[in-house]
């Protein structure tokens, strides 16, 4: 009979130390757990769609020029188009890029996404535009963040720097920072933008921009909410000229949360017709991404859009966008089947 307060002691004892590792690996469970809320959303680029970098796994973006000059080109409208907006042609040799969003939207079809290539409207759409705005310096960088009218996890970064000496002799990338910007992908391509320096007869020679959308990390919300301040770094625009160039070394600028400006109808206009163009391209996509945005809102945000249009490409792109809309916006019709 004296066995039993023996055996009970012992059941206590064991009992402590189990709940005492259960208590030591439930701790650990909750630490875990807490490191993985504060670090940011988990990045694949796979799971963010086609054009997404981790920033975690590639932070550069690398600028390159196209050999041959981008329009804005004076050209001709298809005779059997007349009436609406036609595809352009430069000495008859090149279709423009609205060419196969035209022929679909003709026959009343969203054209197949694969061929909506959202890169090219925008890399179409910056030289149509002048970038200088009241109060902005013609001979520094131009960088803007705004809003994504489009999605409230992202923000727009907006890049650009005039003056540029040639393709060949200047180099220019952006570097993202990985503990601010999670992930980012290029809206333009910006390995084969327009020559800044062609004669092209274009309102902005020597100057190149680019368009990025940011997923920041989950701690960093200055930049969609507007808030101005040196606030985190979230990348650095690096210009580089070759040894034999005159032009001297431009420094490097530091983007940060002082360069935003709360939504996008803030932007100046090159900005919103850019942004604009590339949310018609992810509409036409079906990108998941643009999962705020109607075709009425990227109307609205190009026609914002006051400058002159030269060569009407704009006002072609606009007449597109209103063809898209019933297609883009409405919902199926309804054939009275039960």
């Amino acid at each position: 009979m004296q066995i039993r307060p023996v055996i009970l002691v012992g059941v206590a004892l064991a009992l402590a130390v189990l709940g005492g590792c259960d208590d030591q690996h439930t701790a650990k469970q909750t630490d875990k757990t807490e490191k993985q809320t504060t670090a940011g959303p988990e990045i694949s680029p796979a799971r963010l769609g086609v054009g997404w970098h981790a920033v975690a796994d590639n932070r550069l973006s690398a600028w390159g020029f196209a050999r041959s000059s981008m329009p804005p080109v004076q050209g001709r409208m298809l005779a059997s188009q007349s009436s609406e907006p036609g595809t352009l042609y430069s000495d008859g040799a090149r279709v423009d890029t609205l060419a196969s969003i035209r022929t679909a939207l003709m026959a009343n079809m969203l054209p197949a996404r694969s061929s909506v290539r959202i890169e090219e409207l925008v890399n179409r759409a910056i030289p149509t535009l002048n970038a200088a705005e009241p109060g902005l310096s013609a001979s520094r960088p131009m960088v803007v963040l705004a809003t994504t009218p489009w999605n409230d996890d992202t923000v727009l970064l907006w890049i650009e720097v005039p003056g540029v000496v040639a393709p060949d002799g200047a180099t220019i990338s952006v570097e993202f920072n990985p503990t601010v910007v999670a992930a980012f992908r290029a809206l333009g391509d910006p390995s084969a933008l327009p020559n800044p320096n062609a004669a092209s007869g274009g309102a902005n020679p020597g100057r190149a921009a680019m368009l990025y959308e940011l997923l920041l990390q989950a701690q960093d919300s200055s930049a969609r909410t507007g808030a101005t301040g040196t606030g985190n770094q979230y990348a650095v625009l690096h210009i580089a000229h070759r040894s034999s160039d005159p032009a001297p070394a431009a420094p490097d600028r530091l983007i940060t949360a002082a360069d935003a400006v709360g939504t996008i109808d803030n932007a100046p206009e090159v900005v919103r017709f850019a942004t604009a163009a590339a949310g018609f391209g992810g509409l036409l996509r079906g990108d998941p991404a643009m999962r705020d945005l109607s075709c009425n809102d990227v109307i609205a945000l190009a026609q914002s859009v006051q400058q002159p249009d030269p060569d009407g490409w704009r006002a072609q792109l606009i007449a597109l966008m209103y063809r898209a809309q019933p297609l883009i916006d409405l919902p199926p019709h309804d054939d009275g089947a039960k």
